[in-house]
């Protein structure tokens, strides 16, 4: 029997349901899982929605997290304890579920400025290549670490994950590499073009 609860879960409707729902589709009835998946999907679609929204992040993928909360649903029934509640057991899926599309989204938003910032350096360059403006000579004039980083990210078109696998820097160790290059190529491209009108 489970223990009363002063979140009031104990009183829940939804817990009580969704809990016996559970508890059924564990012991291989269909109909009782396939009820479960529908209630769970509106519950949860709400839920995710909303934490979307708190972290200003677009809703649109709400639907997407959704089905990769009731996969990991269906692997995990069977972790289920019917001797625990099922609802916080539903939420902590769902919010780790959140919290990986997170990283997945500042990671790609991450690859996105970092594609801008190596464009513009690329035009900057580009725009001062006729006043003898030597591109390989700069890169040269960077730091061992930071050519290897902006080698393998701009050069071979890794992503910086694999760059980080590669190097054995961490994550943010390459991030924050390949800005400093970006930062020192800037500055050197500038003192060139004043060097060079």
């Amino acid at each position: 029997m489970k223990a009363t609860d002063a979140t009031g879960l104990d009183r829940s409707k939804d817990e009580a349901e969704l809990s016996k729902l559970m508890v059924q589709a564990q012991g291989g009835d269909s109909a009782s899982y396939q009820k479960l998946l529908l209630r769970l999907s509106e519950l949860l679609l709400k839920y995710l929605r909303h934490s979307l929204q708190r972290f200003r992040v677009s809703e649109d993928s709400a639907e997407d997290i959704l089905q990769e909360v009731l996969l990991a649903i269906h692997q995990k029934r069977g972790t289920y304890d019917p001797q625990q509640f099922f609802l916080p057991w539903m939420y902590a899926i769902a919010r780790y579920k959140v919290i990986d599309h997170l990283r997945r989204s500042k990671m790609a938003r991450s690859m996105v400025m970092l594609n801008d910032e190596l464009e513009n350096i690329e035009t900057l360059m580009s725009l001062e290549s006729e006043s003898t403006l030597d591109v390989d000579r700069l890169i040269n004039q960077l730091s061992d670490k930071q050519k290897e980083v902006l080698q393998l990210v701009k050069l071979e078109g890794l992503s910086v994950a694999e760059t980080s696998q590669k190097t054995g820097y961490s994550v943010s160790d390459v991030k924050v590499t390949v800005h400093r290059a970006i930062k020192n190529l800037q500055e050197k491209v500038k003192e060139a073009a004043r060097e060079n009108p």
